[in-house]
């Protein structure tokens, strides 16, 4: 990744990571390799939105940057979706 432009606050970077790790996630599902499986692995599917939670923080501000916190929220739903249903 870039460096972030001080003009924009870090918000480049943030928006490239969201980007890349959606196309890594989409590779990783379609490949023809076996998904890592047994106790404790983590389905890509959670390890993108841990990715995501790690550069969208529970400091994002809804005030002051109201798309990254949607897009805060958005994980940690999809997160709580997915855990729910394979009984984590």
């Amino acid at each position: 990744m870039s460096a972030d432009l001080p003009e924009n606050d870090g918000r480049t970077d943030r928006w490239q990571s969201l980007v890349a790790g959606a196309f890594l996630l989409e590779e990783t599902l379609s490949s023809k390799e076996a998904p890592i499986q047994g106790a404790g692995a983590t389905p890509p599917a959670l390890r993108y939105l841990e990715s995501l939670l790690e550069v969208f923080p529970s400091s994002v501000d809804p005030l002051e940057d109201f798309e990254g916190y949607a897009v805060r929220r958005m994980a940690l739903a999809l997160r709580h979706a997915l855990e729910s249903q394979s009984g984590r």
